[in-house]
């Protein structure tokens, strides 16, 4: 019972998760996404004149926008999981991006969160975990702690006051946040019931087979028996 509990366990497929295009999640998605990028291309305006700047802190983010829009709304029902790409394209950005912060220790602590949000939204769309429910949080949490917490705190310094162009850039990232909440609450699971009874019925139709077999191999072997004891009587 223990080693074919353990091969029906490793057997076990992973979850196949997948987003309807058509859905209110999924169009409230690719909206804030395609807004993450319009913020982020204003507020960089005029920015692009250093290299390293332009390759990684306008470049990337705005191609990581479109490509994650371009996943939603052609491969949600079926290929979602190719959206990985471009959010771990995202995490790159925003690595990148915390090293600039200027206390340490936010630093790092952000760059934990970029690598939790790398492994566990891959993993779930990969459908190595099997649940969504980690997602929304993922993403909800620190969207309400830059709103509660960083963005009303540098809206309070008057002595610092928020550029433009850092707001603008804020709200692409706050954009982004919402579009991956959404990703998280739309998502469904596939479920294949129906493919899994139709694997099923061919292995009883094969058990079946062999008994048939053996039953009509059992019937010749009383002829012989027969024809002596007819003999016999004659």
């Amino acid at each position: 019972m223990s080693r074919g509990a353990e091969n029906v366990k490793e057997k076990r497929p992973r979850a196949r998760f997948y987003l309807e295009r058509s859905g209110a999640w999924a169009q409230i998605s690719i909206i804030f996404m395609l807004l993450s990028a319009i913020f982020r291309l204003f507020g960089v305006w005029g920015l692009w004149e250093v290299e390293f700047f332009r390759a990684t802190q306008i470049l990337l983010p705005l191609l990581c926008n479109i490509l994650f829009a371009l996943c939603v709304f052609l491969f949600g029902k079926r290929g979602f999981f190719l959206s990985a790409i471009p959010v771990l394209m995202g995490v790159a950005f925003f690595i990148i991006k915390s090293f600039g912060f200027g206390n340490w220790v936010h630093t790092a602590l952000c760059i934990l969160l970029y690598l939790a949000v790398a492994v566990i939204y891959s993993g779930t769309v990969l459908g190595f975990i099997r649940t969504k429910w980690l997602l929304p949080p993922l993403f909800g949490l620190p969207f309400l702690y830059h709103i509660f917490v960083e963005d009303l705190a540098k809206l309070r310094d008057a002595a610092n006051p928020m550029t433009l162009s850092q707001g603008l850039q804020e709200l692409s990232v706050l954009c982004v946040m919402v579009s991956l909440f959404c990703v998280g609450m739309g998502l469904k699971k596939r479920t294949d019931t129906g493919a899994e009874a139709g694997n099923r019925k061919p292995e009883a139709k094969e058990t079946a087979e062999p008994a048939a077999g053996e039953a009509a191999a059992e019937e010749p072997a009383a002829g012989p028996q027969e024809v002596p004891a007819a003999e016999e009587a004659k």
